[in-house]
């Protein structure tokens, strides 16, 4: 049963539960893949309506905590799984500019190494016609 500190937490009751189970969730107690209890059970352990119980799981998933499959109840999501796109697109795009700087300087040094070897080979067929 949730209680309520001497304050009087002004939370929705949907909220207290959903803070409460993620209270979990981030603790380890549940973990990925995990079936959350069933709505009743909710509505038991912490005392409040069914339907509380469900609009709290509603503030879960919407938090991309839990996904809610029809006729299977709740489960933990695993968000370690979760892609940043936007951070993602970033990353890859700087490492594509390093990589270009990288290419860029590569060229620039075996132009470099392409020119010695003909300066030399041109040095080296002079001396051979020299004796």
């Amino acid at each position: 049963m949730v209680e309520n500190t001497p304050d009087e937490d002004k939370r929705p009751a949907s909220r207290r539960v959903a803070d409460a189970v993620m209270a979990r969730i981030e603790s380890g107690d549940l973990q990925p893949g995990a079936a959350l209890p069933t709505y009743r059970g909710l509505a038991e352990e912490f005392g409040v309506a069914v339907n509380t119980a469900l609009a709290a799981v509603r503030l879960l998933r919407d938090q991309g905590a839990v996904t809610i499959r029809p006729n299977a109840g709740a489960q933990v999501r695993n968000r370690a799984q979760d892609v940043d796109f936007p951070a993602e697109l970033k990353k890859v795009r700087a490492q594509v500019s390093e990589l270009r700087t990288e290419v860029h300087q590569f060229d620039a040094a075996l132009k470099a190494i392409e020119t010695q070897i003909a300066s030399l080979a041109e040095h080296a067929d002079e001396e051979r016609n020299i004796s």
